[in-house]
C-alpha cells in the first residue's frame, strides 16, 4: 500500500519528469525556443526554492530532525544534503519568512514572487510601525507583491517609507524613518569587528563588517586605488596575463595593497568615535593618489536627500550612491566636517553642458551621471558607478553633445551593447540596443529588432531613480 503523501507523491513526480527530460533533442532549437525554456525552468526554479524553504521551516518548526534522527535539522542537512551549516540555517529563516504572511506565501510557492523578494517583504513589513491596523498591514502587503512584479528584492527591501506614505498617510514617515535608522545605526556601530587569522599557506585572512557610512569611506578608497591601478596598466600597455586577466576580486584585492603602500607614518593612534573619520591619508574616488604617495584629501562619498533640508535642519535621511540609507545625526556630522558641494540636477550651479567644446565629460557630469544613474543603466545591471563608463546616446563624432540629456552611465559590457556600429569591426551584429532620455530625463532602453519579431516594449532601469528637479539633489561629501 502506498502510504506516500499528496507532496510526496508530486516531488517524486517531478523528480521524474524532470529525469525524462531529453537533453539531446535541444540541439537544433532557435534562439526563442531556447529563451522560451530559460523563462520556463527560472520558474519552476523559483517554486522548487520556495518549496524547499518551506518544507525545511515546517520540519524546523516540528522537531522533526529531533524526533527521528537526535539532532536538528540544520545539522541533519549538512550531513545527508552535504551543504554548509550556513546554507541550511538560510533555508530555515528564507521558510519562516516566507510563510509569515499568507499572501506572500501564495505567491512565493507559485513562482510569482522569489524567495529573496519574499524575505525583502517581510523585512519591510516588520519595519512599519506596531500601531498599523490588520487592515492597513494586508494593503501594505498587497502593495509590495505589485511592486515585486517590476524591481529586485534589493529594490523591494528599500519600500518602507513609500509604503508607509501609501497605507498611513496620517503618520509622520520621516519621524518614523528616522526612528528606525537611528535603532539600525546603534546596532551597526556595537556590531563592528575586525579579525586577521593567517591561512597558513601564505596568506592572511580577515573578516568583519563596519556600519554603513564607515564602510562606504572604507570601499570608496580601496575602489579608488582598485581604478587607479586598472588604468595605469592599461595606460602602460601591459599584457601580461596576470595584468590582463584579473578577476574582479583580485582588483578589488590589488586596490586594497596600494591602500596599504600609500599609507603615512603612523602618528599616535586614539580611540575611534563613532562618526569621525580617522584623520589619515586617503583617496579621493575620482582623484586617487599613486601608490607610496600619500594624499590630504579623503574619501568621496555621495549623499542624495533634499537640500533645502541640509540647510535648514539636515534631518532627512540621506541615500548612499549604493543606495544605503543614513540617519540625520550622520549627516549633520559629516556636514560638520566635509565639503559639501550641491550636484543639482538641471541647475546652472553646476556645468552639465559642456556642448562640442570637449568630448570627455567633466567631474560635474560626472557626478550627476552618478546621481541619476546609480551605476549602470542598462536594465537589470547591478554594476556600481565607479565602474561604468559614461557613453554618449548620439555620439560626440555624429555631432552629439557631452551634456547630462547625451550621457547615460554604463558598465564596459553593456557599453558595448548600445555603442553605435562605427566603432565594431566587420563581425559587429547588425542590429543593437538603443537608449534615449525620456521626458523626466531617465534612460529608456529599447531591444534590437529581430526576426521573428520580438516585444521591443523599451525598458527603464529598475531602481528608483533620482528625480532631475529642484526638489532632488545630491550632496557630494569629500
Amino acid at each position: 500500500m502506498d502510504e506516500r503523501t499528496p507532496t510526496a507523491t508530486a516531488l517524486a513526480g517531478a523528480r521524474s519528469l524532470l529525469s525524462s527530460v531529453d537533453h539531446m533533442g535541444r540541439k537544433r532549437l532557435d534562439a526563442e525556443a531556447r529563451l522560451a525554456l530559460v523563462t520556463e525552468v527560472v520558474a519552476l526554479g523559483r517554486q522548487v526554492e520556495a518549496l524547499r524553504a518551506v518544507l525545511v521551516a515546517e520540519a524546523d518548526r516540528a522537531r522533526s530532525a529531533e524526533a527521528a534522527r537526535g539532532t536538528s535539522i540544520k545539522s541533519l542537512l549538512a550531513v545527508s544534503a552535504k551543504v554548509t551549516a550556513g546554507e541550511a540555517s538560510s533555508w530555515v529563516y528564507a521558510g519562516k519568512d516566507i510563510t509569515a504572511h499568507p499572501k506572500v506565501a501564495e505567491a512565493t510557492l507559485a513562482g510569482d514572487v522569489s524567495v529573496a523578494q519574499a524575505r525583502a517583504i517581510d523585512k519591510v513589513l516588520g519595519e512599519l510601525p506596531a500601531t498599523l491596523s490588520h487592515e492597513q498591514r494586508e494593503q501594505a502587503e498587497d502593495i509590495l507583491l505589485d511592486k515585486a512584479h517590476l524591481v529586485d528584492a534589493k529594490d523591494l527591501a528599500r519600500q518602507t517609507r513609500h509604503v508607509l506614505e501609501a497605507v498611513a498617510p496620517e503618520v509622520d514617515a520621516v519621524e518614523d524613518e528616522l526612528s528606525r535608522l537611528d535603532a539600525q545605526r546603534k546596532r551597526a556601530w556595537a556590531a563592528r569587528s575586525l579579525v586577521f587569522s593567517p591561512d597558513g599557506d601564505g596568506s592572511l585572512r580577515f573578516r568583519g563588517q563596519l556600519p554603513t557610512l564607515e564602510g562606504e569611506a572604507f570601499k570608496r578608497l580601496v575602489e579608488a586605488h582598485s581604478v587607479s591601478n586598472r588604468r595605469a596598466l592599461e595606460h602602460a600597455g601591459d599584457r601580461h596575463d596576470e595584468a590582463g586577466l584579473r578577476t574582479s576580486e583580485q582588483r578589488t584585492a590589488d586596490g586594497l595593497v596600494a591602500l596599504v603602500a600609500a599609507r603615512p607614518q603612523v602618528g599616535s593612534a586614539r580611540r575611534p568615535t563613532e562618526g569621525q573619520f580617522p584623520r589619515t591619508a586617503d583617496a579621493s574616488a575620482t582623484q586617487p593618489s599613486t601608490a607610496g604617495r600619500a594624499t590630504s584629501m579623503r574619501p568621496t562619498v555621495v549623499v542624495t536627500l533634499s537640500y533645502d533640508d541640509l540647510l535648514e535642519r539636515a534631518e532627512q535621511a540621506g541615500v548612499l550612491a549604493g543606495g544605503e540609507q543614513l540617519t540625520a545625526g550622520e549627516l549633520r556630522r559629516l556636514a560638520c566636517d566635509a565639503n559639501v558641494l550641491p550636484v543639482i540636477l538641471g541647475s546652472a550651479s553646476v556645468p552639465l553642458d559642456v556642448g562640442r567644446e570637449q568630448r570627455l565629460v567633466t567631474p560635474g557630469i560626472r557626478r550627476a551621471l552618478e546621481v541619476r544613474d546609480q551605476g549602470c543603466a542598462f536594465p537589470g545591471c547591478r554594476v556600481q558607478a565607479h565602474a561604468c563608463e559614461a557613453h554618449h546616446i548620439t555620439p560626440w563624432w555624429a555631432g552629439g553633445d557631452t551634456a547630462l540629456g547625451n550621457l547615460v552611465l554604463l558598465c564596459p559590457h553593456h557599453h558595448g551593447t548600445v555603442e553605435p556600429l562605427r566603432f565594431f569591426d566587420r563581425g559587429a551584429p547588425p542590429t543593437r540596443w538603443t537608449v534615449r532620455i525620456d521626458d523626466e530625463g531617465q534612460p529608456v532602453f529599447t531591444p534590437p529588432r529581430s526576426r521573428p519579431p520580438v516585444d521591443q516594449t523599451p525598458l527603464r532601469p529598475a531602481r528608483t531613480p533620482c528625480a532631475t528637479g529642484s526638489d532632488a539633489q545630491a550632496v557630494l561629501l569629500e
